[in-house]
């Protein structure tokens, strides 16, 4: 089994749930964006994530999408980068970002 590279998108309406929701996200993935992160983790780890966002969030006011993305590395970005910002690859390889 192998990591899986992955977007997590969302919208929160209360303070208190955005505040537990990026705490719990920033524990396992970069912030490439305010509500925007990118993380790599095996599919069950992933698993265990969602079930613990559904703890957090009111499905009935909040928006929370997940993507699976082709790596990091291969993206293609316009516009402003966040300077000094390394990435690093599954094989540990280095990126300027």
């Amino acid at each position: 089994m192998h990591k899986q590279n992955f977007l997590i998108c969302y919208d929160i309406t209360s303070p208190k749930r955005l505040q537990r929701l990026q705490r719990l996200v920033s524990k396992d993935c970069f912030q490439l964006q305010y509500s925007v992160y990118y993380g790599m983790l095996y599919p069950d780890a992933m698993d265990k994530l969602i079930e613990k966002i559904q703890t957090i969030i009111n499905p009935n006011h909040d928006d929370v999408r997940i993507y699976v993305v082709a790596p990091l590395e291969q993206a293609f970005v316009v516009g402003k980068r966040c300077p000094g910002v390394m990435v690093f690859g599954e094989a540990g390889e280095r990126m300027q970002w």
